[in-house]
């Protein structure tokens, strides 16, 4: 019996049993493609082949020998941008004489275009496929890389059998991540029955991709850093020092500035001396570019395709371009999105002229599985647009890209007032999405004041969203800019005529800028480019608005003239990017996470105090909150933090009863704090941290909002499905007032239909005011829950409102920023 069982393990993918020896074989061009070497095909000279640890290159003939090694599974090739090879590798048994390779030569690219997908750890078909499978059918890419955490047998087995190169059209090469790694002979063991080798190279253009496994996860693996470092160092050695390379594993080497493989203790790999690019990784399921220092690398970290991000980065993969020299560009596609397009402006069936004396008009428009080539326009009065008129060319005009949701254009107004908008959107799919909107002109150019102050999230460092004056529905869209890329939790801040809010680029960290308008007009004042993306709260102080970027780098800009005053580097050097929402009193800002947590004084920039009593864990979206003499800080699927505000010591902290899954934002009231988290609202005593009161809500809160807690109620927002009065003593749930599903993802897995809010609302009077995940404006009654008033702009809002004496401001996703004007 005993002697059966070793046979047995012989012939499964592990050798490792009956001892290793050479390993030989031939790489041939397969001009009939039958997969038999014929007299007449020639072998391949200077193909790249791997037992796993030895990398070697074939002969004159084609033919190769590899000396195996103890863990040898796979003969592998490795194609280069001259050969495709159908058979990428062939499992190694003692009944293999030889390790052919059939291979087909192709036209060589010095351009590469990929994509990269992560983490989508499920075992079921969602519309996400769709997007992808449309996206790559339209826009042909050479490959398709999954930087890992395919999840579990069950994952595993699914993606084998949906995502394949037969599937998708073009090849899918996958990583192991750490939920790859599973129970069995060794960790990967499952894995590379389903998929092959956890490690591996390809070229492509004049760039080496090369594939690197996750060296630890749910269960150990059966290679250590020598196995993965002597790969490296033989893989390194057979390919030209300079050619430029390109990383993928499933999480980032390093958050410093030089990428080092550590083989042992004595041996390291520096990969920026072989030349290499760039390092594409998932793992912490968010969206962030970051360049390396002195190296010049750049990391690209990509959220998951199929849900919300970890920290609320939107459902999205990553389209690459790389150039013949290696340098690469990304383009992040939101996914869920299908022929989405929206009229902004005009609104309602109204337009106003802009500070320029023009009409404006601005299209949101989108779909995950196609650029949009082109937008056109036309303007049509008496003559109207009919069967003969449609046919006069000259009337139509092309609008300018804005973002990469946002097209706009202008024109000078005609004496006619009554008009109609005629809107064609050209996708690289062949589709045409054809939109109209009547409206009338009304030509003053004289804009009501609107003169505010707004210095925090919720108006307030309490992030109690209570105004106290009253506003009246319907309301008329005065003006609309764009601040030239996407907008996320950068909720507008306003300092007398100003208003201000900040974009971010996760696609190459390029198009980052905070930016000022002209609260009454909507002319843009002034734009300052920052290091990285501000994703979060900004907040203003002393006449300075001040902002933290993605890499932890703090901005303080004169709001008048737009000139920086001090800039600090917290030394955040951290993968999650930063995203926590910064909140002052007026004369100290409080910015960082984790022990870059920082108190700053706003007029010369010193640093007051720094965190020293927690560290770590993922990045949290939460805007800090002041409640008296404590500060609130946050860590996400840590704890609650209570510091004293003016030394930094820590007083307490929660990670109990849900509070350590909480997303929202806390509010201070009543000397009471008060957030909901999951399903439940926690009412917390301010000097203890203990709860007072708590009940379940029946909803959904891995949202970003705060509660507005009344006299004898509280009224929540929930990521899911929308906003809900409550008796504040019994819980009893008064009346819900349902969004619709999201446009896409941003909870943490969040990916089923949700009725998304990520914003929280602000009671103005008797009216609530609040954007939804699915591209509306609402006024919601606060006493009845009924609909007062909303509007369409046809792209997620994930910014709360800022409130001026005659009407609110609010941002979209596609980067515009709207004032909306009280009747």
């Amino acid at each position: 019996m005993k002697i059966k069982l070793v046979v047995i393990g012989m012939l499964l993918f592990g050798s490792t049993f009956f001892g290793y020896g050479q390993l030989k074989g031939k790489v041939f061009l397969d001009h009939n493609k039958n997969g038999i070497k014929e007299s007449k095909e020639k072998g391949v000279r200077n193909a790249v082949v791997s037992d796993g640890y030895h990398v070697v290159r074939t002969d004159d003939k084609g033919n190769f020998e590899l000396p195996g090694w103890e863990k040898q599974r796979f003969v592998t090739i490795y194609p280069n941008g001259s050969f495709n090879s159908e058979k990428r590798f062939i499992p190694i048994t003692s009944k293999l004489k030889s390790y052919d390779f059939p291979v087909q030569t192709k036209k060589q690219k010095e351009e590469v275009n990929f994509l990269q997908i992560s983490d989508t750890e499920t075992f079921e078909y969602g519309d996400w496929v769709d997007n992808l499978k449309k996206y790559i059918k339209v826009h042909k890419p050479d490959f398709v890389v999954h930087t890992g955490d395919i999840c579990y047998k069950a994952g595993m087995e699914w993606h084998a059998d949906n995502l394949t190169e037969k599937e998708l059209g073009v090849p899918i090469y996958y990583c192991l991540g750490n939920h790859d790694l599973v129970k069995g002979d060794y960790g990967e063991q499952f894995f590379e029955e389903k998929f092959g080798p956890a490690w591996y190279a390809v070229e492509e253009g004049n760039t080496l991709f090369v594939i690197t496994p996750m060296m630890g996860g749910d269960f150990p693996p059966g290679f250590n850093h020598e196995d993965i470092g002597g790969w490296l160092q033989n893989l390194l050695k057979a390919y030209d020092k300079d050619q430029p390379k390109i990383f993928f594993n499933h999480d980032l080497l390093t958050d410093g500035e030089s990428f080092v493989f550590k083989k042992n203790d004595n041996e390291s790999i520096v990969l920026e001396d072989y030349n290499l690019k760039s390092w594409l990784y998932g793992h912490w399921h968010i969206n962030m570019v970051k360049t390396h220092g002195a190296s010049g690398v750049v990391s690209y970290s990509t959220a998951t395709l199929a849900k919300g991000g970890i920290d609320h980065s939107p459902s999205s993969f990553r389209a690459i371009k790389v150039d013949k020299e290696g340098n690469t560009k990304s383009q992040l596609i939101w996914s869920h999105l299908e022929r989405e397009i929206q009229i902004v402006s005009p609104q309602k069936n109204e337009l106003t002229l802009n500070n320029q004396g023009e009409v404006e008009v601005s299209v949101n428009v989108y779909d995950s599985g196609s650029v949009v080539d082109s937008v056109r326009y036309s303007i049509w009065g008496k003559e109207g647009f009919n069967w003969e008129s449609s046919r006069n060319t000259s009337k139509w005009k092309a609008m300018v890209k804005t973002s990469d949701w946002n097209w706009r254009a202008t024109f000078p107004p005609s004496a006619e007032k009554d008009l109609l908008l005629v809107v064609d959107a050209y996708l690289r799919s062949g589709e045409v999405l054809h939109r109209k909107e009547k409206f009338r002109l009304e030509d003053r150019k004289e804009k009501r004041a609107s003169k505010g102050e707004w210095s925090n999230l919720a108006g307030n460092k309490e992030h109690h969203p209570v105004v106290d004056m009253k506003q009246q529905a319907p309301y008329t869209m005065e003006w609309t800019a764009n601040v030239g890329s996407n907008i996320y939790m950068s909720s507008p801040v306003i300092k007398d005529n100003y208003v201000l809010t900040a974009g971010f680029d996760d696609s190459n960290a390029e198009n980052c800028f905070i930016v000022c308008w002209d609260a009454s007009a909507g002319r843009e004042l002034w734009r300052y480019k920052t290091k990285n993306g501000v994703k979060n709260q900004m907040v203003i102080a002393q006449d300075k608005v001040i902002a933290t970027d993605m890499i932890g780098h703090t901005y303080a800009i004169d709001i008048a003239s737009g000139k920086l005053v001090w800039d600090k580097d917290l030394k955040y050097n951290r993968a999650p990017g930063f995203i926590t929402g910064l909140v002052t009193d007026g004369k100290i800002v409080y910015t960082g996470y984790s022990d870059s947590l920082s108190a700053i004084e706003v007029n010369t920039g010193r640093v007051l105090w720094q965190n020293k009593a927690w560290k770590g864990g993922e990045g949290t979206t939460p805007t800090m909150t002041i409640a008296d003499n404590v500060l609130l800080a946050s860590r996400h699927w840590g704890a609650i933090y209570a510091h004293d505000r003016f030394t930094g010591e820590l007083l307490w902290s929660r990670n109990d009863d849900g509070l350590r899954f909480r997303d929202g934002v806390l509010s201070y009231k009543d000397k009471y704090l008060w957030v909901a988290e999951q399903d439940k609202l926690h009412q917390l005593d301010l000097k203890t941290g203990k709860t007072v009161h708590s009940f379940i809500t029946g909803m959904q809160h891995t949202g970003t909002s705060a509660p507005i807690v009344l006299q004898d109620r509280v009224i929540i927002s929930g990521s899911h499905p929308g906003v809900a009065s409550f008796d504040l003593k019994t819980g009893k749930k008064q009346w819900e007032f349902q969004v619709d599903p999201a446009l896409f993802y941003t909870p943490s897995y969040f990916s089923d239909q949700q009725q998304s809010l990520e914003t929280t609302p602000i009671l103005v009077g008797e009216n609530l005011i609040f954007g939804a995940m699915d591209g509306k404006v609402y006024v919601v009654n606060a006493v009845t829950g009924s609909l007062v008033w909303k509007t369409a702009l046809g792209a997620p809002l994930i910014t709360s409102a800022a409130i001026s004496a005659d009407g609110f401001f609010i941002c979209d996703f596609a980067g515009n920023i709207y004032f909306f004007k009280t009747s």
